[in-house]
């Protein structure tokens, strides 16, 4: 079974994915979209590689979840402007919220 970690890591680089997807399609996000990407596909390499370890002072988790629910809330917004896939977007959204509640509370824990 994957830990926290790994499995934040995992949403961290399908976020990213995401980020460079909407990038190509969009010349007006495609640089914040690509930045984004980049500092995803990061963390997700620092949580999976050392998931307790810190970053100038704050922890790989933390920067973990926060990163998380700020896409948790990026996917809220598409879903609120695009009723074709609002229900897919709530759904990502909430994934995203509970693990990185569960990666901050404990990155080396398993789910049940």
């Amino acid at each position: 079974m994957p830990t926290h970690a790994e499995l934040a890591g995992k949403l961290l680089v399908d976020a990213a994915t995401f980020f460079r997807t909407l990038a190509e399609q969009n010349d007006t996000l495609n640089e914040q979209m690509t930045e984004n990407a980049g500092v995803f596909d990061q963390m997700s390499s620092l949580i999976t590689q050392d998931p307790n370890g810190d970053l100038e002072g704050t922890s790989h988790a933390e920067l973990t979840s926060r990163l998380l629910k700020d896409a948790a809330g990026f996917f809220r917004t598409l879903a609120d402007q695009n009723e074709p896939i609002a229900e897919q977007m709530n759904e990502n959204a909430n994934v995203y919220d509970q693990i990185g509640d569960l990666v901050l509370g404990d990155p080396l824990g398993i789910l049940d």
